[in-house]
């Protein structure tokens, strides 16, 4: 009896577990190999580990997304090797879909910073036409890198067509970042707090985009609202306490046609200290890129960026961040679908010196 009522339930957890919905798991890496040469007169080391010479691994970038409910999803993404992190978690959130118009995320998300963040955010290693993202658009665990590319928290998204286009928004609050000043100046680097925030206030970005109806045309609006605390101690203000209070407004726009694409974005960042020593200053950072696609499979590339902060800035100051300037030149060839060639070379005024950088990649995508 105690057999046949054991066959029963197994019978019976089976046809349960074959009623139950299914959905396919989505799992895709990407990779790179390159190799990189320098020349520098500037602030960068020749040895430099933020900008190592000879052949290098770009690191292996593995995600997963899959549907875990008629309505919810998962993400999440893993870099192996990549710069100083043996593995190294790079986003992590589940979503739950309402409707078209709304959309609602929690976790590590992706900062909707302008046009190329969300769009290239990871496995820009084949995605990005370029080997580089815009210098000021650096990944917050890199040294000079000025703003938090993901965040730890919650996001509410979506978008209607209207006759005209179609309008997207996507906002987020998320824990604040902070610095550890206590090392000195250009000891800290971002930090984006995933496990608690050290400070009161949240941060909050928001974009909004318009895609005109006819036309290869995309506008963004966005705006930042940065609270940037003392995470160490023996540093500028007590652990916990306000470093620089950081507002940003922007602008991008995605334009494509005829084989020419156009990207830009604009910021203009407002800090102000909250220890009360250097008062406020701001700075506008901004770039533009444009490609052609000269045959099917290849495409040469050409983008400048610019970073001006003021000198006293109290933000830039503690990051050890001077004005920079930098021309790129690109080239890429598609092999396939699945691989890329890359060659770049660019050159960029910073600390007062120039530096040039030579770079060849071969980026794709396993599966």
């Amino acid at each position: 009896m105690a057999t046949y009522t054991k066959r029963l339930f197994a019978a019976g957890l089976i046809a349960g577990l074959y009623a139950l919905p299914a959905y396919s798991l989505e799992f895709e890496g990407f990779g790179s190999i390159g190799y990189h040469q320098h020349d520098s007169e500037g602030v960068h080391a020749e040895k430099s580990s933020e900008y190592p010479e000879g052949f290098t691994l770009g690191g292996f970038d593995m995600y997963a997304f899959q549907q875990i409910g008629d309505d919810t999803s998962a993400f999440a993404e893993f870099i192996i090797g990549d710069f100083e992190e043996a593995i190294e978690m790079e986003r992590l959130w589940i979503k739950r879909s309402f409707s078209s118009a709304f959309e609602f995320k929690a976790g590590l998300i992706e900062s909707p910073l302008g046009y190329w963040n969300r769009t290239y955010h990871h496995g820009g290693q084949l995605l990005q036409d370029t080997i580089t993202r815009p210098f000021f658009l650096r990944y917050e665990d890199r040294k000079e890198a000025i703003f938090p590319m993901v965040s730890v928290g919650m996001e509410v998204a979506g978008g209607a067509d209207m006759r005209a286009g179609r309008l997207d928004y996507t906002m987020i609050l998320a824990n604040g970042m902070s610095l550890d000043t206590s090392g000195g100046v250009g000891s800290s680097r971002i930090q984006i707090n995933a496990m608690g925030d050290p400070g009161e206030d949240k941060l909050v970005i928001l974009r909004t985009a318009w895609s005109f109806s006819g036309l290869p045309l995309q506008i963004g609006l966005f705006g930042m609202n940065n609270p940037v605390t003392e995470s160490g101690t023996g540093g500028k203000v007590e652990s916990g306490s306000r470093l620089v209070s950081q507002a940003v407004l922007g602008a991008d726009f995605h334009f494509t046609t005829r084989g020419l694409e156009t990207i830009g974005e604009y910021y203009r960042i407002n800090n102000s200290d909250a220890a009360g020593v250097a008062g406020s200053s701001s700075a506008n950072a901004w770039y533009v890129q444009f490609g052609y696609q000269l045959t099917e499979r290849l495409k040469p590339l050409y983008r400048y960026s610019d970073l001006d902060p003021e000198k006293e800035d109290p933000y830039f100051r503690y990051l050890d961040i001077n004005g920079q300037a930098q021309h790129v030149i690109g080239l890429r060839y598609d092999v396939d679908e699945s691989n890329a060639v890359k060659l770049e070379y660019s050159r960029m005024n910073v600390g007062g010196g120039y530096e040039s950088h030579a770079q060849l990649q071969w980026a794709f995508i396993m599966f």
